[in-house]
């Protein structure tokens, strides 16, 4: 994941990554690519995991609540499946892999629409949760729940494929492909007008603004609630899906919303350059939003506990052939014939 409003310049020297006048060298490129390879198999088997129960369970796959996770899930895979494997790639061999421009436009696509896509859909979660937990009979209507949850999240979801597919893949450029470069050095030029600033609010401000007041907001007034009508509240429910959307929100604290502060930084104060140490770092780190996003999903899963440690017990468990246990005769001290047990399996 990279920040697309904020692309740099990268570039290879020997086994030397370096944006835009930096470089990452304090982290060995062997334990950038193990930092990475680790991480996303780990992710991979967590989505798998997740949405495997979000999908089969009747109950899971029909709650309100567990709607935006899952198109979030479903998007971040083609991230772990595609944008990341290219990645790697090239992080270990400092050249792209598939070296077609197609290929590299389909790349940085994928990062670009996932990059948008996730923020605005946990922003969209971190405001639905008020109407969930105060709201909750304004959706039990089919209407209202169109109007209020379904056109929303497809909305969201469509509008930024639709978006970056046609800044990516349709919008006539005129593009030098340089392979020795992360994403193929390719950059959209609707990044050279005042989309990028379009971009930089709409996504990146307005999605961190959102998800960080919605999110306390609503601790405040489950807090607050939980005080004032004492017993008259279900708060067991109301605390796990604050507690959800918290896991999920985290993820953005640390990992969006720092490169977002310091994309409107340089944007308002015209410093280019300020930070660009820790702008290297963070947008390294960026792609742990990706990396983690499943894990925070997780806590939609009821009874985790015990359906981890019934899969934990199936590896355990191996099937073993039985030998036969030989019983020595004795003799009978009547002389009779001894009669021997048959323990042959």
């Amino acid at each position: 994941m990279s920040n697309s409003s904020n692309n740099s310049t990268v570039h290879t020297t020997g086994t030397v990554i370096s944006y835009a006048g930096t470089s990452v060298n304090a982290i060995p490129l062997i334990g950038r690519f193990w930092m990475y390879l680790i991480s996303n198999c780990a992710s991979f088997i967590c989505s798998i995991f997740v949405l495997y129960h979000l999908l089969f369970n009747k109950n899971l796959r029909w709650g309100l609540n567990n709607h935006a996770f899952i198109v979030g899930l479903i998007i971040n895979l083609f991230v772990l499946v595609l944008d990341v494997p290219l990645y790697l790639y090239y992080l270990y061999h400092g050249i792209v892999w598939i070296q077609v421009p197609l290929i590299c436009q389909l790349w940085r696509y994928i990062d670009a629409a996932s990059y948008t896509v996730l923020p605005k859909l946990v922003a969209w979660a971190s405001f639905e949760r008020h109407i969930l937990i105060f709201n909750e009979r304004r959706l039990l209507r089919l209407k209202n729940r169109i109007l209020f949850h379904y056109i929303p999240i497809g909305a969201i979801a469509s509008y930024h494929i639709l978006l970056y597919m046609i800044i990516n893949l349709f919008l006539p450029c005129q593009n030098r492909f340089v392979y020795t470069q992360s994403y193929c050095g390719y950059s959209s030029c609707a990044y050279q007008t005042a989309y990028t600033i379009y971009e930089l609010f709409t996504n990146g401000v307005l999605s961190s603004v959102c998800i960080a007041f919605f999110s306390i907001t609503l601790i405040v007034r489950v807090v607050y609630r939980r005080y004032r009508v004492r017993g008259q509240v279900d708060w067991r429910k109301h605390r796990k899906l604050t507690i959800q959307l918290l896991f999920v929100a985290s993820i953005f604290y640390i990992f969006y919303f720092p490169l977002v502060i310091l994309g409107v930084w340089r944007y308002i104060t015209g410093i280019t350059n300020f930070g660009s140490q820790y702008y290297v770092y963070g947008s390294f780190f960026s792609f742990y939003v990706n990396f983690l996003f499943p894990f925070g999903c997780v806590g939609t899963i009821p009874q985790l506990k015990t359906k981890i440690k019934k899969i934990l017990l199936c590896w355990k468990i191996k099937s073993t052939a039985v030998a036969p246990r030989i019983v020595k005769k004795q003799q009978s001290p009547t002389g009779q014939k001894p009669v021997t047990a048959n323990t042959t399996l």
